[in-house]
């Protein structure tokens, strides 16, 4: 683990406040069919006040609740978010919430972070003026712990977890999100392709990282990345030797593990637009070396978004 790495990753999203502007941090914790994702951050209006949030995201139901100003701070020394009377680091998170809605609370440690080998943006996390600008904190890591949610112990003990945060304006206008660690072998995807206004035109960037077997894959637009195929149900990407191929098996409506919620995302610093996660989808992945099969991988945990503008 690169400790330096993770805690830029989360000091470095709460550097700008400037109006029409909104950051938040995504925590994920897996356990076989068991989600709870997490996401503290605040948006800044026209007139320049913060507006804390927290959003709790599970397999039953999902949450946003409102924080006052000054219940949102950030300690960039040890890289920690506090946010009313929950906190989170690259060390765990504690949370303590009840209102109408929810009542949850409990701890979660996090093992060694799996840091990426360089910020996922590249040469575009100089780029002062972009839409949005992403950061992987942590691929794969082991989890401790447990939460108790409106009574229901959630335990997740031998699970995984993963780290990422953004900032700038808005999520694009189309976009498509992937995220999975759970597979039969160590192993960890995370995949981006978006609609990037850029310099008063548009163009379709990608990043993407995978982590297998203690080597890293990167594919992106600044690499040279060919985006082949980007649909709801499948996405292939070239590059140089290299090609990617995941596709997609949405099986909500039959498999009743997978889940999906709309969440409030953030639209020019407001939280006033509406997206659909989905978790526990089923997808397959292969990575070939020219014509060498790289890994062929399965997995029923599949967390997806995929938004048309």
């Amino acid at each position: 683990m690169n400790k330096k790495k993770i805690l830029q990753g989360i000091k470095g999203l709460g550097k700008n406040k400037k109006a029409g502007y909104f950051e938040g941090w995504y925590f994920k914790h897996q356990k076989e069919d068991m989600v709870l994702a997490l996401i503290p951050g605040q948006s800044v209006d026209d007139d320049g006040r913060r507006h804390p949030f927290l959003q709790i995201i599970w397999n039953e139901n999902s949450y946003f609740i409102n924080f006052e100003e000054e219940e949102f701070l950030t300690d960039k020394r040890q890289g920690k978010i506090m946010v009313g009377n929950n906190v989170f680091s690259p060390r765990g998170m504690r949370l303590n919430i009840k209102t109408n809605e929810v009542s949850i609370e409990g701890t979660i440690g996090y093992g060694s972070l799996s840091a990426i080998r360089y910020p996922i943006m590249g040469p575009f996390q100089f780029v002062p003026f972009m839409e949005c600008s992403h950061e992987v904190i942590s691929m794969s890591h082991s989890l401790q712990g447990k939460v108790r949610i409106n009574g229901k112990v959630l335990d997740f003990n031998g699970g995984k977890g993963y780290i990422e945060g953004d900032k700038g304006r808005s999520f694009p206008s189309d976009y498509l999100w992937l995220q999975c660690n759970q597979f039969r072998e160590e192993g960890a995807v995370m995949v981006s392709i978006a609609e990037i206004p850029f310099l008063g035109q548009q163009f379709q960037g990608c990043i993407c990282v995978v982590q297998y077997q203690g080597k890293e894959y990167r594919f992106a637009t600044y690499s040279g990345v060919k985006i082949v195929r980007k649909r709801e149900t499948a996405v292939v990407l070239k590059q140089g030797n290299y090609c990617l191929e995941i596709f997609i098996s949405n099986q909500r409506k039959n498999n009743q593990a997978s889940f999906s919620h709309q969440l409030p995302a953030p639209d020019q610093g407001a939280m006033s637009r509406f997206i659909e996660e989905a978790h526990l989808l089923q997808g397959r992945f292969l990575l070939y070396h020219k014509e060498t099969l790289i890994f062929d991988l399965t997995s029923r945990h599949v967390s997806f978004e995929y938004v048309e503008g």
